[in-house]
This record gives C-alpha cells, structure tokens and sequence, in this order.
C-alpha cells in the first residue's frame, strides 16, 4: 500500500532531531493521516519515531510504535528520500537480499543449539505458555535435527504476550535463571515447560521450577533468589523489544535467514523453507554473517 504523504504544512517544513539528510516529518499531520487511511481509533496511542537509515537508497525506515491499554504493536513504514510518499508494505532491492532489513535487525544472541557456522539461523520467538509455540517447539526440537543437523541453527528469543498468557513473563524469567550460562539447561527447561504446560498456572510455577531445579542438580537456592528478584527480567524486555522493532505480533514467529513467518508451520512446511533456503537462486546474496 502506497500512501501519499506531504511533509510540509502550508508550506513550513516541521523540522525535526534525527539522521542528518533524512527527510523532514511533520509528526502531528502522519500520525492524522495513517489514522485516517488505516482505520486506527482515537483510543490507539502513538508515538512515531524518526527517520532511520536503510541498506539502500532512496527510502528511510520510519517505525510507528501503537498501544492500547496493555496491548502494544509496532509497525515499520518507509518515507522516500524527499519525504512526499510512504509505503506500508516492504521494500525489496533487486540487487540484494529481500530480507536484507529484517537480517539488520534479527538478534544474533540467546539460547541457541545446532552449529554456529551453519548455513541457515532460525530465531524464533516463543511464548512458553502459548500452546502453538508448544506444537513448534516440537517440530523444531524433533524433526529439524533429525534431517538438519548441520544446516540449520536455532536461536530462541522470549516474547510472552502478557494480554493472553498470564505467568508466561514468569516462565521466561525462569527459563533464564535456570538457562544463562548453562545452554543445556536452557533446552532441557523448554522441552520439559513445554510438555508440562497444562499442568502449570501462575501459583505454582515457582515451586516446579524449583523442583525441576532439584531433579537436574542445579543450585536451587541460587534459582529461587533469582526468580523472587526477577533478575533475568530485564533479559526478557530486552528480547521483547527486539521482537517489536521486527513487528512481530503473534507466537510463535521465526525469522529464517531473515524471512519472517508468522505462526507454528507444520514440518512439512518448514522444510519446504528451509530446502528454498538452501536452494536459493545464485544470483540474490546469502544473509552477510554477522
């Protein structure tokens, strides 16, 4: 979709701090026009951000973030360079990687399992109390190293989604009091939260985190003064941040050499992704290691 926007009102450039050469943005009048032209009601806060730098030229990144009560979403436009039109859809270089923006953005670190050199990172983000992310989680855990050992590399990032999960921030705060430094405990954690999660609710997860904590051998006590500071919790906003500034809006997503897709793919589709992956035409470049 294509929006016309003027950066000018009556003719006054609003300036504005951000990249120097970026074209000028007239705040109050963008956020009046996308209101009219996307249907956003008056109870949708926004705050847009400036004009950010692209891998190539001629366009400017411009992320919108919007929020309603708790809820919270995060989309990304891009103004031409002299600031007349906005596109709301994504901006392919036919010379490059379509992907070559989210590739910018996708997070390189987190709990990961299979071989940092490997030809294709998938990070995805999860919710550990989202029963789709519980199917992926599977797929991922199970099949994908069955066929792919050293093809594909796995990254998890936290996004719980407060709104409809209830103790999934907790359990992502857990998850990284039993994981950071330990990577095998990470992974134990999720397949064991993932198969238990019907059995698990808010009132209860400290407890089986810790007995979970007693039957793996690790330092319980350290775990519990984890969990009652909530010393991870500032881990777990970072990675939701991140999954904001991608756009992501539901659990799971994943990022496959920067290609985004939303929802639990069955195998049967992934490893249709995954073999265009390793398959890509010759002549559009590979994602640039980070």
């Amino acid at each position: 979709m294509v929006l016309a926007l003027l950066a000018t009102i009556d003719g006054k450039t609003a300036p504005y701090s951000g990249v120097e050469g970026a074209p000028a943005v007239d705040k109050p009048k963008l956020e009046a026009y996308l209101r009219y032209a996307e249907g956003f009601a008056a109870s949708v806060k926004f705050s847009i951000g400036d004009p950010e730098p692209l891998p190539f030229p001629g366009f400017y990144r411009l992320p919108v973030h919007l929020s309603m009560g708790e809820t919270k979403q995060d989309k990304v436009y891009y103004l031409t360079a002299d600031g007349k039109q906005i596109l709301g859809g994504p901006v392919w270089d036919l010379q490059g990687n379509p992907f070559i923006e989210s590739l910018a953005h996708v997070p390189t670190d987190g709990p990961s399992f299979g071989p940092a050199n490997a030809k294709i990172t998938l990070v995805v983000f999860s919710d550990l109390e989202c029963p789709y992310c519980r199917e992926f989680a599977r797929t991922i855990r199970e099949s994908l190293p069955q066929k792919y050992p050293n093809d594909v590399r796995v990254i998890f990032k936290d996004f719980p989604i407060a709104s409809l999960h209830p103790w999934a921030e907790a359990a992502a705060e857990a998850a990284h009091c039993i994981g950071d430094g330990r990577p095998e405990a990470f992974w134990q954690f999720h397949d064991w939260i993932f198969a238990h999660q019907q059995e698990i609710s808010g009132s209860n997860l400290r407890e089986k985190t810790l007995t979970f904590a007693r039957e793996h051998k690790l330092d319980e006590a350290k775990i519990a003064t984890c969990l009652d500071t909530h010393a991870t919790k500032a881990e777990v906003d970072s990675s939701l941040n991140e999954g904001r500034a991608l756009e992501v809006q539901q659990t799971p997503t994943f990022f496959l050499n920067g290609r985004p897709v939303p929802g639990a793919l069955p195998w049967a589709s992934l490893d249709t992704l995954i073999q265009m992956e390793l398959h890509r035409p010759s002549f559009i470049p590979a994602p640039k290691a980070k």
